[in-house]
């Protein structure tokens, strides 16, 4: 089975020092359905549409429609809840947050009518791509073994075979779970042996924003082009407790808790190019590209067991490089009705591939787990494929909508994870000559992600095999977001 250290939700388990993993990447590789509420109304469909400020992250070409100056800001509410079942075994999470959506600014110049360059835009905002916030359960019972002994005793004893003092050192030794004879110079547990039953707690949360500064222009009115300078910056935090009590005897020892945490903060650069063209009234093609984003990391881990006593604290910060991988996206847009006609609409499609073996950390200081890292992104991960569909119905000022998109699975099959997300919006809108108001409402879920608690540590080859009984998570999120817009 192929190497996999944590694919569901990003818990950690005993990695070593600083903890770094081949999910982490993932983190900030991925968009989620987030932005303005005219935006998360018609499920992101927007790259041949155009007209929204979100235009900058995904087509910038689509700021090129932009005919006056429009300052808009997002926020809203983000639900998320999660149903873990691990055999007969079930526990339920939620954890509801405040959700910030944007801040955005377009500038339009008009060159006039003599101009074969209409129109040319300058545009600035914040937005927030992914909200990690999370919070799941999952409780396994009547286990035969445990994760003293599938997992840490066999690799101390890999480990430190020859070198008992620093085995004397290690956090398991220190807390009391891990025993050591000096007359026979074994190592022995509690949790050897018996039946044991497991609870884990992780809580994620953060925020992945991009900063972008964009440039579009219009020529001759059918032809409009982009270019968006990104700059993301984000922080994930993963909080993860792991308690584990023998219940086959009782003891003043019965059980011990493992917790840990994880701090990313990271800041890159990407760029995004943009096109779309209108060769008749009701049509509209668009094409975009984003390069790679190139990210540089800080990394702080904790750890700390305990059972008789407690032992750990912070590691030493470490900083490494991540890459996200290129993405390409080709969108359609049909437009209903003449502008005089009292109710007009819009009905549009994107596609959006992207091929997230790509990815990729650089780990100056520790090229052998740099290479281990990277050879499991390429096998663990795979292409993906996104499809947002959108339709708009406009009478007067008022505005109504409804959307579907589908993120595809971003791991190389099912059979290592499924982490695909479905999409349901809606949205109302009002849009006067100055001001505008817009509500939208997003149902997504993601069923049928695997958990894989912990590695198994096999001493005979010394290699890392996952457990191959992993916990189902089915995760249910409710997006609301209001968006206020003045246009000057």
């Amino acid at each position: 089975m192929k190497k996999i250290l944590i694919l569901a939700i990003g818990a950690l388990t005993y990695l070593g020092v600083n903890a770094q993993s081949e999910t982490f990447p993932l983190y900030y590789s991925q968009y989620g359905m987030n932005g303005t509420a005219a935006y998360i109304g018609k499920a992101g469909a927007i790259g041949a549409l155009g007209g929204d400020i979100m235009s900058a992250h995904y087509n910038p070409a689509g700021l090129g429609l932009y005919r006056s100056n429009e300052i808009t800001f997002s926020l809203g509410l983000d639900a998320v809840s999660s149903k873990t079942t691990f055999e007969a075994m079930k526990a339920k999470d939620s954890h509801p947050t405040f959700n910030y959506g944007n801040l955005g600014m377009v500038f339009d110049f008009n060159n006039g009518a003599k101009s074969s360059f209409r129109h040319v835009q300058l545009a600035f905002g914040i937005n927030r791509l992914m909200n990690f916030n999370n919070r799941t359960q999952i409780i396994r019972d009547n286990m035969s073994s445990s994760f003293v002994w599938d997992n840490v005793e066999q690799r101390l004893i890999d480990s430190y075979s020859d070198d008992v003092n620093s085995l004397l050192k290690d956090d398991w030794y220190q807390s009391g779970v891990i025993d050591y004879d000096t007359n026979t110079n074994t190592i022995s547990s509690f949790y050897d042996e018996g039946n044991f039953r497991q609870i884990r707690t992780v809580r994620e949360s953060g925020y992945l924003n991009e900063f972008s500064m964009s440039l579009s222009t219009n020529y001759e009115n059918w032809l409009y082009l982009g270019v968006t300078m990104g700059i993301p910056f984000g922080d994930y935090t993963c909080k993860n407790t792991f308690a584990e009590e023998r219940t086959d005897v009782t003891s003043t020892t019965n059980g011990y808790t493992y917790a840990q945490e994880q701090r990313l903060s990271a800041s890159g650069i990407n760029l995004k190019f943009g096109a779309i063209a209108r060769p008749v009234e009701w049509l509209r093609l668009g094409l975009a590209v984003h390069t790679p984003t190139w990210y540089s990391v800080d990394d702080d881990y904790y750890q700390n067991i305990s059972e008789r006593w407690s032992s750990g604290g912070w590691f030493n910060t470490f900083s490494y490089n991540m890459q996200s991988p290129w993405r390409f996206m080709g969108s359609i847009a049909f437009i209903l009705g003449e502008s005089t006609d009292r109710v007009q609409g819009t009905i549009s499609m994107d596609y959006e591939y992207a091929d997230y073996s790509g990815m990729s950390l650089t780990l100056d200081d520790n090229p052998w787990m740099e290479n281990t890292l990277n050879s499991t992104i390429d096998n663990v991960f795979g292409s993906a494929s996104t499809i947002r569909l959108g339709g708009e119905i406009k009478s007067g000022r008022l505005r109504g909508r409804l959307g579907y998109a589908y993120f595809g699975n971003p791991y190389d099959s099912k059979d290592i994870n499924n982490a695909g997300w479905n999409y349901i919006t809606c949205g109302l809108g009002y849009k006067g000559k100055i001001f505008s108001f817009d509500l939208g409402y997003a149902y997504g879920k993601c069923s049928d992600a695997k958990y894989y608690s912990y590695d198994i540590y096999n001493l005979t080859d010394n290699t890392w095999y996952a457990d191959n009984n992993p916990a189902k998570i089915d995760t249910k999120k409710h997006l609301i977001q209001a968006t206020i817009g003045v246009r000057f």
